[in-house]
């Protein structure tokens, strides 16, 4: 026996060989068993960016999300360091009933409350083998650390989002990889134990929801009344490869952020280019370089700069050009400084565009986008004897475009769950400074108790949300899951900081003018979150039965009664009882028109007044190109807090009335108070 579930799922985990169990399958009341899979593992600058201070702000009206637990499950933690120390924290609230299973020499604290391991193989211990966990938990309520910073870079005040908040740890990961039923039970003993909400940065693409540990458990979590924040997935920009993309989990892409770590190279033909770098040695040790390329092979080792691939080369001395890819760039560094090499220029491959990342580097180094990539790389196949040098600019802020969807962000349209529009919200997620068990750029266990690494992925732009989910837990203790997702989803903006609609990192090479392409919706869902609107949404749209989502999982493709029962841990007959995704009480708004010949749709919506009790509220629409939208009632009324109110959109094809199999048409219903204050925003989106 391995783990035996109580609430997420009634059931057991088990090392069985497939004669028991197949004579499992005999015994009276069996449902279901299916072999366990491997699941994946997806600031001091980004709680200012996202207007979070001492001031008059969320923090300070939330106390910092003081008295709310997080329950992070992933890879464990680095419980000594100073990110989870307790200055000036009450005790956790009288509810908890987790328990703090940490090694000798380890000690919970009153910010680090609970922590517990469920995993199999190697050693169970909650302590963080791999970083990933310790980085995600410090980025949803790591305690303020002043003078962090990365290899002298990214200088300043290190904090969660919910600084104040407690955190139980439920580490669900081995060394090498998680699994479904390792995370069935973190989530099992995570309701157990009292959490208030779950922080989750591990997922499967695609993965059918029978039979998905985190959609199974986050359920049980909800009819708990426990929202789960979870990353979209870092498969982008491949369209419609998500992580866990039902309705009730709040779903999470990342967005670049404007702080640079600036490196620049000048190469001996005059031409200069931006890029970025988190090794940053004396600007006065920056000497020309000759380039060379050992891709010239066209080999998968020679083009990603793998071991052993220099042989054949003089890199000596050199400036190596590496492609990104199937190793991690700060190996490719090491494995050119051992083979003598000088300093090393990581460019990228066409689908990752312009995504940067301030790694630490063993030798000096410069990360560059493909567009500048391939103007490089045609600039030594005209002149081998070209030379180079990097030189070393700091940390910057204020770069433009800002925020930009990270290159690597999953992105919809869902292929199991159209009808409901994925990710739903974006959040920084790129050069997230956070806790680090290792010395930077090594595997080295660090002994400073102030170490810190600079990671991408949507495993940290989750825990912004996690974190900013707590901050409006703490504010409104009686706002449902549903509630909770919505405010955070009808807040989110649209448009960069320059007003413009934000662009995508990964734009095409082909059509590069200098200019990023903007992102889809499927790249941005509701839009960049927004803390300090999403504690005043004026409307929200609830849901707060969990068991009301059981006929809508009765209307996905091929789901039958069965698999429903797998997912809700009730025995479930679909029936006629459906619910298309179309018709969820979600706040974003997708439909599938053209493909039957369908030339028009109707939703509808229910939202509560969550505002001041008197408060009208006027439709405002964006209408998708080619597509008439009218909305009944135009006005909404409300004369007490909590009353609801419904309306209908009926979208209508004009013009030719038929789409394209790759149309896909885009649009805003907006529902403005009378105040002008609140603008409760959704996003409108049109497919065949």
């Amino acid at each position: 026996m391995v783990h035996t579930y109580s609430v997420a799922m009634s059931g057991f985990a088990a090392r069985l060989t497939t004669d028991e169990a197949r004579l499992m399958e005999s015994i009276p009341g069996f449902l279901f068993a299916h072999v366990d899979k491997p699941l994946h593992l997806r600031t001091t600058h980004t709680p200012t960016l996202l207007g979070l201070n001492q001031y008059n702000s969320l923090w300070q009206k939330s106390s910092q999300g003081e008295g709310i637990i997080i329950g992070v499950l992933d890879s464990g933690i680095t419980p000594d360091h100073a990110s989870f120390a307790d200055p000036g924290l009450p005790p956790p609230p009288l509810k908890w009933r987790g328990r703090c299973d940490l090694p000798a020499g380890f000690s919970c604290t009153n910010k680090l409350i609970g922590a517990q391991a469920f995993t199999v193989k190697g050693k169970k211990t909650p302590i963080d083998e791999k970083g990933h966990g310790t980085h995600v938990a410090a980025i949803a309520a790591g305690t303020k650390v002043p003078d962090a910073e990365v290899l002298g870079q990214a200088h300043g005040t290190a904090s969660g989002m919910a600084p104040r908040a407690h955190i139980a740890i439920y580490n669900v990961c081995s060394k090498k990889s998680c699994s479904h039923g390792n995370t069935i039970k973190g989530f099992d003993q995570a309701i157990i134990d009292g959490v208030d909400l779950i922080q989750i940065s591990i997922g499967k693409e695609n993965y059918d929801y029978s039979h998905n540990g985190v959609v199974i458990g986050s359920f049980a979590a909800l009819k708990h009344g426990i929202l789960t924040v979870n990353s979209a997935g870092n498969s982008g920009p491949s369209k419609s490869i998500l992580d866990n993309d039902v309705p009730w989990i709040l779903h999470v892409g990342a967005a670049n952020i404007d702080r640079h770590v600036t490196a620049m190279l000048k190469l001996s033909n005059g031409m200069e280019f931006k890029g970025m770098s988190g090794y940053q040695p004396d600007p006065s040790t920056a000497v020309d370089l000759p380039l060379i390329n050992p891709g010239v092979k066209q080999t998968q080792e020679t083009l990603s700069c793998q071991n052993g691939s220099m042989a054949g080369f003089d890199v000596v001395g050199k400036m190596v050009l590496c492609g990104t890819g199937y190793i991690d760039k700060i190996e490719k560094a090491k494995i050119v400084k051992a083979a003598g090499g000088a300093a090393i220029i990581v460019i990228n491959q066409p689908w990752e565009g312009y995504t940067l990342n301030a790694d630490p580097y063993s030798i000096p180094a410069i990360h560059v986008s493909c567009k500048d990539a391939v103007k490089i790389l045609n600039d030594y196949a005209t002149d081998p004897n070209i030379t180079g040098t990097i030189t070393f600019k700091g940390t910057n802020y204020g770069f433009r475009p800002s925020p930009t969807v990270a290159s690597f962000s999953a992105r919809g349209p869902s292929l199991l769950n159209g009808g409901i529009l994925k990710p739903d919200v974006i959040a920084p997620g790129v050069n997230i400074l956070s806790a680090w068990p290792f010395k930077a750029g090594t595997h080295e266990i660090s002994n400073n108790t102030k170490s810190f690494i600079m990671e991408r992925g949507t495993s940290m732009a989750a825990p912004h949300v996690s974190g900013v989910a707590a901050l409006l837990k703490k504010l409104h203790p009686d706002w449902s899951p549903a509630a909770i997702k919505s405010a955070i989803m009808t807040t989110a903006y649209s448009l960069d900081r320059d007003g413009d609609p934000i662009k995508d990192d990964a734009s095409k090479i082909d059509a590069m003018s200098g200019e990023r392409d903007r992102a889809s919706i499927f790249a941005i869902g509701a839009g960049h979150i927004n803390p300090e609107a999403a504690n005043d949404p004026g409307l929200v749209y609830d849901f707060i039965n969990a068991d009301d989502y059981i006929p809508y999982l009765c209307s996905l493709k091929g789901y039958k009664s069965a698999m429903v029962t797998r997912i809700v841990k009730q025995y479930v007959t679909c029936g006629r009882k459906k619910m298309g995704a179309e018709e969820v009480n979600y706040p974003s708004i997708q439909v599938s028109m053209g493909s039957a010949g369908a030339k028009n749709k109707t939703v509808q919506r229910t939202v509560k007044n969550v505002g001041e009790a008197s408060a009208k509220y006027t439709a405002s629409v964006v209408k998708p190109s080619g597509v008439e939208v009218v909305v009944s009632p135009e006005t909404l009324e409300f004369s007490n807090v909590g009353e609801e109110q419904s309306f209908t959109v009926v979208l209508s094809l004009t013009g030719k009335g038929k789409l394209n199999k790759d149309d896909v048409l885009e649009g805003r219903l907006k529902w403005v108070s009378q105040s002008g204050k609140q603008e409760v925003s959704s996003p409108i989106v049109v497919t065949a």
